[in-house]
């Protein structure tokens, strides 16, 4: 027991010359800016047209894969009607 109270006793003792960081003044104001809500980003008017043309571009690339997917998908269908899809999955298997 006394070589456990030695360990918390040395553990205890080399908190004591620790020292208090300082922080420097312009991290100071610039944390209490942002806390305070005084702080507004905004964009101007380029980025906010480079953000509509980015969704613009996402939306035209998820269109054309659309349509070419469903003219693939029904390509497809047409072979055999109903149970496409099964006998592809399970082409190798029944036999």
């Amino acid at each position: 027991m006394n070589g456990q109270n030695d360990l918390i006793e040395t553990t205890l003792q080399s908190l004591d010359n620790l020292q208090r960081l300082e922080v420097p003044i312009g991290l100071q104001f610039s944390i209490k800016n942002n806390f305070n809500g005084k702080s507004m980003t905004s964009m101007n008017a380029s980025q906010k047209w480079m953000l509509a043309a980015s969704i613009l571009v996402i939306l035209g690339i998820n269109v054309i894969t659309i349509t070419q997917y469903s003219k693939s998908s029904k390509k497809f269908a047409s072979v055999d009607e109903k149970n496409a899809v099964y006998k592809e999955y399970f082409s190798n298997t029944i036999e």
